[in-house]
């Protein structure tokens, strides 16, 4: 029995394109345009596997044009059961709270083995980095709600709550470990 694979590329691939049919490339310029990487984890290499894997299983549907001088494209549509699969790996996403890990975490579970004012140096650093992406990010995101997108509007958001409690955090983080260490 093989175990049912899970692809969060597989569920944005298959939403973008019962949108709009398109080939592999167009897609990929899609992702690109609509910065869809910089909101989800997606890779233009990807993107091309899962259309490659998606229609192999029947997912999709793929029709030859030519459009002029240039090779063939294959431009990809979704099938009944891709719209079923669509349905199940959001199904399965919204009911999954998979772990997830912020590199900073490394760095603290290691700040024991330095000493203090090497551990206070990358706290502070830390914590400048996080307020710079969050007096970034808080403009930017003003600028952008009015032509966004719902989804893109709603993970910008949840952006911005997220640096917010890692600002809020990394004061946590440096208090405790002066504490600790005094």
């Amino acid at each position: 029995m093989t175990k049912k694979m899970y692809s969060i590329v597989d569920m944005v691939v298959l939403g973008i394109l019962i949108k709009e049919p398109m080939n592999a490339y167009k897609l990929a310029q899609y992702v690109e345009k609509y910065n869809v990487t910089r909101l989800v984890k997606l890779s233009t290499p990807a993107i091309y596997k899962s259309c490659k894997r998606l229609s192999s299983q029947g997912h999709l549907s793929g029709q030859l044009k030519r459009d002029g001088e240039a090779p063939d494209k294959t431009i990809y549509s979704v099938t009944k059961i891709g719209h079923e699969r669509f349905k199940e790996l959001m199904a399965h996403f919204a009911g999954t709270m998979p772990p997830f890990y912020f590199d900073i975490n490394s760095v603290v579970y290691s700040l024991q083995q330095l000493d203090y004012e090497e551990g206070l140096e990358l706290i502070d650093a830390y914590e400048t980095e996080i307020q710079s992406m969050q007096s970034w990010m808080i403009p930017h995101s003003q600028e952008a709600q009015a032509k966004a997108t719902f989804a893109s509007r709603m993970i910008v958001k949840q952006y911005l709550m997220v640096v917010d409690v890692l600002v809020k955090w990394v004061k946590l983080l440096r208090k405790e470990f002066v504490k600790e260490r005094s």
